[in-house]
Order: C-alpha cells, then structure tokens, then sequence
C-alpha cells in the first residue's frame, strides 16, 4: 500500500491497475511546441505586416474573421506539423509519464487534431488525454490537477482557482 503523507500536493489516481501520483496538466503552445517563435513569420507574411507576437495575440482577440481565415490556410499548409519543439520538453515530459497522469491541454483550433497528434507522435512526447478547448475555459479540463504547466498569465490566474499549483512558463 502507497501511503502519501502530503495529500494537498500528491493525489492518487489510477491507471490501469497504476497508481499516478499527480494529475500533470500541460498547455502546448509555447510549454512544449515553440509556437510562437514558428508562427509569427507564417503570420506576418499572411497578414502582410510585420507585428510582433503580443500584437498578434490582440489581433486574435479582436479580428476573429480574419484569424479564422487565418487557421484554415495554415491548417492547409499544415503549418503545424513543422513547429520547433522546446529544449528539454520532450524529455521531461517522458520522464513524468511513468509516474504521473499525463493531460495536454490546448486553445488549439480542433481542426488541427491530426497535425497535433501526428506533431506529438514525431517528437515523441507522451501523455495520458488530449484536449482542445477554447481560451480561457483550459480550467473545465483541468480541473483537480495537481500541477498545470501554461505560459499565458490570464490563463494561470484561473488556472489558479481550480488546480493545485500552476506555473507560468515564459521562455
């Protein structure tokens, strides 16, 4: 019998007959996969300017129209499938598998499912679910995680209401 002294930071799950220490919640877009440093010359180049990527992140928020159109070329172009990974990730996340419940948890558009997990699958990363969901709404699937791993500050506040601990990756 495993017997865990410290209950508000270990929580046992289980999985396949495992016991899981902690559920390990995990955004992929600039935590895992370097999305930004990626995108935004395919962005500027479709926008036909050059912004850098806080303004791109306002122009998300506001042009939704646009971004939409936006998506559908780079998922066309399979944008996604040629992201850099970011140093160590990978690795870290592969040593975690074993003993921890692996959850990605993405504002990634759906229609990038397939490239998404085909991406995953090249860089070898493991993990337990996948979810997509729409910004600022990450906490529905992340809800009683012991840890999430994001690196949007807005994100981690309500990640903060909902999950154990959360940290704010900043590269």
């Amino acid at each position: 019998m495993l017997i865990i002294k410290d209950k508000r930071y270990f929580v046992k799950h289980y999985l396949n007959g495992r016991i899981l220490l902690m559920k390990i919640g995990i955004d992929i877009d600039n935590v895992i996969a370097d999305t930004f440093a990626d995108l935004i010359p395919h962005y500027n180049q479709f926008m036909g300017r050059e912004e850098t990527p806080q303004e791109v992140i306002e122009t998300m928020r506001r042009r939704k129209f646009k971004m939409m159109h936006y998506f559908f070329v780079s998922w066309r172009k399979q944008v996604m499938t040629k992201i850099s990974l970011i140093k160590g990730a990978a690795e870290t996340i592969k040593h975690w598998h074993g003993d921890h419940h692996i959850k990605l948890v993405t504002s990634r558009w759906p229609i990038f499912n397939r490239q998404t997990r085909w991406w995953l699958n090249q860089h070898g990363i493991p993990y337990h679910e996948l979810h997509y969901v729409k910004e600022k709404t990450k906490y529905k699937k992340a809800a009683n995680c012991s840890l999430f791993i994001e690196d949007n500050l807005d994100e981690c506040k309500i990640l903060a209401n909902y999950c154990e601990r959360v940290l704010l990756f900043d590269q």
